[in-house]
C-alpha cells in the first residue's frame, strides 16, 4: 500500500470512528476503508453460487439463500489474532425462536476474505472494541424482500455490505427503537433511509436502531437479486458465555 493510500485510509477510519460514537451510524464504501477494487467481483465468484449458499427450511423470507462463518478474534498488543470459532449456531434470533444451522463457509482459509474480516473488525472505534469476541458473516443472496421487518439483531454492532444488486428497491432504514411498536409497525419517518449500491457500506451501533430493508423491485422483464455481506460484532454471551 502506498503512502498516500495509507493516509486515504487511516482517514477514512477516523471518520468512521467518529460518525458511529456520534450518530451512531456510519455510511461508508469499500474505497474508503482500504479493500481491493477486486474484492467484491472475487467473492462473489467464489462464494455466492449454488454448491455454497443454500435456503434452509424455516428461514425468513422463504427464497433466500445464504452460508454463514463465525470467527473468534483477539485484540492484543501485537495486533489482531483471528480464528474460526467451532459453531455457527443462530438461536433465536429474528423472530424465528430455536437453534439454526445454516450452511458454513471457512474463511480464514482464504487470505482475501481473512483481509476484509480484519479489514472490517478495525471499523469498530478503538474505545469501544471488546478485548476478545465473535464476528458474525452471513451471506445472503436475496429475490423478494430482504427482512419482514425492522428488528433488533441483538449483538453490538451490524455491518452491511452490498456486494451486487439488480433491480430497485433494498432501501436499508434505521428506526429509532421507540418509533417502532412491538408488531414492528413504524410510527414515524426513519431515522436513516438509504439504497445501498454495490461497494457501500453501512455500519451501526445495533442496540441504537431497529433495522431492516424494503423489498427488491424488479426490472421489468427480468428478475431481481440482491447480494450482500450482513456482519455483526456480537456480544460475549453470543458465543463466548457472558464472562469472555
Amino acid at each position: 500500500m502506498s503512502e498516500s493510500s495509507a493516509s486515504s485510509e487511516a482517514a477514512g477510519l477516523a471518520d468512521i470512528w467518529k460518525s458511529v460514537s456520534s450518530r451512531g451510524y456510519a455510511l461508508t464504501n469499500e474505497a474508503a476503508i482500504g479493500l481491493a477494487k477486486s474484492f467484491r467481483k472475487d467473492f462473489r465468484e467464489e462464494y455466492f453460487k449454488n454448491r455454497v449458499l443454500r435456503h434452509d427450511d424455516g428461514d425468513w423470507p422463504k427464497d433466500r439463500k445464504r452460508a454463514r462463518d463465525v470467527i473468534e478474534y483477539e485484540w492484543r498488543g501485537d495486533g489482531l489474532h483471528l480464528r474460526e470459532h467451532e459453531t455457527i449456531t443462530i438461536t433465536d434470533r429474528a423472530d424465528i425462536k430455536g437453534k439454526r444451522e445454516h450452511k458454513r463457509v471457512w474463511l480464514l482459509d482464504d487470505p482475501h476474505a481473512e483481509q476484509f474480516v480484519r479489514t472490517f473488525l478495525s471499523l469498530v472505534p478503538p474505545g469501544r472494541r471488546q478485548a476478545r469476541g465473535t464476528f458474525g458473516v452471513n451471506l445472503f443472496r436475496t429475490f423478494t424482500n430482504v427482512v419482514t421487518k425492522p428488528h433488533h439483531d441483538d449483538e453490538q454492532f451490524v455491518m452491511l455490505y452490498v456486494l451486487d444488486r439488480k433491480g430497485g428497491g433494498a432501501e436499508s432504514y434505521l428506526y429509532h427503537p421507540w418509533d417502532v411498536t412491538d408488531n414492528g409497525e413504524p410510527t414515524a419517518e426513519p431515522h436513516l433511509r438509504h439504497q445501498l449500491n454495490p461497494g457501500e457500506i453501512l455500519m451501526f451501533e445495533d442496540r441504537r436502531f431497529k433495522h431492516g430493508a424494503t423489498p427488491l423491485e424488479a426490472p421489468r422483464g427480468e428478475s431481481a437479486v440482491r447480494d450482500a455481506l450482513v456482519c455483526t460484532v456480537d456480544y460475549p454471551e453470543t458465543y463466548l458465555g457472558a464472562n469472555a
